[in-house]
């Protein structure tokens, strides 16, 4: 396991390579149909070296064709078996300048071009053996044998998407252990594709052939963690846990557990009382945290960080790791004194960034500061540790300095959206709504994913008092329309669009207003906010039960809008139901009380853009 800033990045090795460790040979294959080669000339001979051949003598068979070929050379199939000899005795190299010697003879020869794919595949030579065995698989008119070899070197190419193509039609083998292979191997291009229930099926189609091959129980079981089915998993790697004692398979069995939210206590102390060499021990201890965590079981996974770290203590990765899980259960303390031992080990930008959050959460801020600003230091041109030091400034209202560590990132990374949200917020904090739309919509065009952006910027512009920014209506919108299901983008651009034409009276967007702000509701089935605005829309457009229906749902879904309350009561009065109409002035009035000022609100949206942040964007904090 590794650790990049504050983010685990664990690495479970058990589970991709089981579906993977399956191989498919096939060996000689038979010969070409006889008008592809010299049968009639080299019989005897050829023949003969065949016969040894089967019988192991593949150095006579060898001298015989060799001799053969002296008198013969332009006989194809005298040298196709030549070359199948040679490789039969290992002399690969031998072996491949016989294949290439045929297919200067006959280039659609896709024997040899079969042997050659499988040469190159043993050699670890996929990109050679990828062309030759899909130019065999096309000139045999989709032997499937060969087809299958070709899906498997793609396969092991990561070209899952062709290795799809390549087994597209073909029906198992006949034989059961071919067709055990088959489904592994479509197991495997199923999981390559990010399938892994399909992945799942196949290998639940393999094991039934071989219900008690441990290999293929193992291979299933993982293909079903993949596939969250949990307690599939669990039904299958418990009896071969109990069976076996192996301790990779515990460990599958626990994390099936875990997923399935039962309790895994018994199996974690099997596992922990688990016999093996300090070495193997030291491995074991760090993947068995390591499905822990996965699984948010931060605390149980201290012992085992623990233990690791005593195995040898001169590691400082194991110490910061276990730092890390202490900080996540909760054990302040604890962590602090890991994370100094790590420190003696030799100081990183990581491991200050890691004492800066142990630090805030034990309330010293100053030294939270302290150990930011060391972070900094150690990595002048890392993004992530100057968004550390600004976010913790930001967290105590220290806006001015929060804004000069950024402007100062902002020099180093120009191009950093994270940087740039950051200024956004501090200048809406600080400054004015327009520059911090400006520098939002900065924040956006840069951003791979500009989501986070543009919501800060729909909430910015939907608190203004003034005309929405045309820029900022045109992005939100932009990517509303890119984005039909993105609920909160269809709500800002459609409620930004009618305080826009509200102002100047313009009514020839009215559709479109209504629509969007139709499809918010829709999707946010809970939220006041689209009906608020509904209710005002077709109030405005003199859609008076329109208006009215919007407007109970909103102080329905909203009891505390005084905004809402009041223009309720407008529509009552209008609607001549004036006891109504009394009611909801005497809710606006207690709502009214209860308004949080300007500031307040800036505040309460900076505390959410300080969590979100560090929520959505993990490998930054």
């Amino acid at each position: 396991m590794t650790v990049s800033g504050n983010c685990w990045r664990w690495t479970w090795g058990a589970n991709i390579f089981l579906l993977l460790s399956c191989t498919l040979t096939f060996g000689a294959m038979e010969s070409q149909p006889s008008q592809q080669t010299n049968r009639d000339q080299s019989s005897g001979p050829l023949v003969e070296a065949q016969a040894l051949l089967a019988q192991g003598s593949s150095e006579e068979a060898i001298r015989i064709l060799s001799s053969y070929l002296q008198v013969h050379p332009k006989d194809s199939a005298a040298r196709l078996a030549l070359g199948q000899a040679y490789a039969i005795s290992g002399q690969s190299d031998r072996a491949e300048e016989e294949f290439h010697t045929v297919l200067q003879l006959t280039p659609d020869n896709y024997v040899a071009l079969t042997a050659l794919g499988e040469i190159y595949d043993r050699a670890g030579q996929l990109e050679k053996a990828e062309p030759m065995l899909a130019r065999a698989a096309r000139v045999s008119h989709g032997n499937p044998q060969i087809r299958m070899e070709w899906a498997v070197v793609l396969a092991r190419l990561h070209k899952y998407k062709e290795a799809q193509s390549a087994l597209s039609g073909l029906s198992p083998p006949g034989d059961r252990e071919e067709r055990i292979g088959f489904h592994r191997l479509k197991a495997s291009v199923a999981l390559g594709l990010g399938n892994t229930g399909a992945a799942a099926s196949e290998m639940e189609n393999a094991l039934a052939l071989k219900p008690d091959d441990m290999g293929l129980i193992v291979a299933t079981t993982v293909a079903q963690l993949h596939a969250n089915n949990w307690q599939r998993a669990a039904r299958l790697a418990e009896p071969a846990f109990i069976r076996t004692q192996d301790p990779r398979v515990g460990l599958i069995l626990l994390e099936s557990q875990l997923g399935m939210g039962g309790d895994f206590h018994r199996t974690l102390e099997l596992l922990r009382s688990t016999k093996l060499n300090l070495t193997e021990e030291l491995a074991f201890r760090q993947q068995l945290a390591e499905v822990l965590i996965s699984h948010g079981e931060f605390s149980e996974s201290v012992a085992e960080l623990k233990r690791a770290a005593e195995l040898d203590p001169h590691r400082a990765d194991l110490a910061f790791n276990l730092a890390l899980a202490q900080f996540k259960a909760g054990r302040l303390d604890d962590a602090v004194e890991s994370a100094e031992k790590c420190k003696a080990l030799g100081d990183s930008a990581d491991l200050e960034d890691l004492l800066g959050d142990l630090q805030e959460a034990r309330g010293d801020n100053l030294a939270a500061v302290q150990s930011y600003q060391t972070a900094v230091t150690l990595a002048p041109d890392e993004e992530k540790y100057r968004v550390s030091l600004a976010v913790e400034l930001l967290r105590h209202q220290n806006f001015g300095a929060a804004k000069v560590v950024l402007k100062q990132a902002e020099e180093l990374q120009p191009k950093s959206w994270r940087i740039q949200l950051g200024l956004g917020m501090v200048e809406y904090i600080t400054g004015t709504e327009e520059e911090a739309s400006r520098i939002l919509v900065h924040a956006a065009e840069l951003s791979p994913e500009p989501g986070l952006a543009l919501k800060y910027l729909g909430d910015i512009q939907m608190d203004g008092a003034s005309r929405p920014d045309p820029t900022a209506v045109a992005q939100l919108c932009g990517y509303a329309d890119l984005h039909p299901k993105e609920a909160n983008m269809q709500y800002y651009c459609g409620a930004l669009l009618f305080r826009r034409d509200y102002v100047s009276g313009d009514k020839t967007h009215a559709d479109e207003i209504l629509r969007r702000l139709n499809a918010a509701a829709g999707l946010l089935p809970g939220d006041a906010s689209p009906h608020c605005e509904l209710g005002t829309a077709h109030r405005w457009l003199e859609q008076w039960q329109d208006a009215l229906r919007e407007s109970q749902v909103c102080t329905r879904l909203d009891p505390n809008s005084a905004e809402g309350h009041y223009r309720l009561a407008q529509l009552y009065r209008r609607a001549g139901k004036q006891e109504l109409a009394h009611q909801e002035m005497k809710l606006f009035e207690a709502a009214s009380k209860r308004l949080a000022d300007e500031n307040d609100r800036r505040y309460e949206t900076m505390k959410t853009f300080l969590y979100t942040i560090q929520k959505e964007t993990p490998d930054h904090k």
